[in-house]
């Protein structure tokens, strides 16, 4: 960990492979702020122990960024803010308060934001924004969805748009990559991807199981 502000100089030589993570002060303070903790003076890392949790969602991170970082913006976010909370907690000793409450969403936040994902299945949709829609920050959001619904906010909006999809294969004789687009998969190769993995079967075999049955 380094302070931007002591103003640090670094040399590299040779080829590496790096990841680098800005956490922005006013982040830490409004994440210790929301969980009624003290304020986090500083992040503290012990340069010779490894982190095999920062490792792991680094790699995940790095992986939804280059399948297609637009559909996949909700998860990205997610990642976001659970790097957040790792560093504020694992390097800034932040402890959140008992008090915190551990509720869910209220029934009006919660209609709001699933009715904004189906919405808005095709647009570059971001935590934030439906957090602001239900008056919360983007990690209390994220926390209450899940407690309310039982998924996160990136899983429930990938099972809204395997649906919208299937109901226009079934409805409609469009192409895949259009369905692909319309349904807010980006293209149909990564259409195929999430398709095939929540479902069992590429979209063209469902497809045509149905049709000939």
């Amino acid at each position: 960990m380094t302070n931007l502000m002591d103003n640090p100089q670094c040399e590299f030589k040779g080829p590496f492979d790096a990841v680098q993570y800005y956490v922005p002060r006013i982040a830490l303070d409004e994440f210790a702020r929301e969980h009624e903790a003290k304020p986090i003076s500083t992040l503290k890392w012990s340069r010779d122990q490894r982190d095999p949790f920062l490792s792991t969602l680094s790699s995940v991170l790095l992986s939804a960024v280059e399948q297609d970082p637009t559909t996949n913006q909700l998860f990205i976010d997610q990642i976001g803010l659970s790097l957040l909370a790792h560093f504020a907690q694992t390097y800034g000793g932040m402890r959140p308060s008992e008090r915190v409450s551990s509720g869910g969403l209220a029934p009006w936040q919660e209609r709001r934001a699933k009715e904004i994902m189906r919405t808005r299945l095709a647009s570059n949709l971001t935590i934030a924004d439906v957090a602001a829609e239900c008056k919360l920050t983007p990690s209390h959001f994220a926390r209450s969805f899940r407690r309310s619904t039982g998924v996160a906010p990136h899983e429930f909006l990938s099972q809204l748009r395997i649906d919208e999809a299937k109901r226009l294969m079934l409805t409609t004789k469009l192409p895949l990559a259009d369905i692909a687009l319309i349904c807010g998969f980006g293209d149909q190769s990564y259409f195929t991807r999430v398709f095939s993995r929540n479902v069992g079967t590429s979209p063209g075999a469902w497809r045509r199981a149905r049709s000939e049955g």
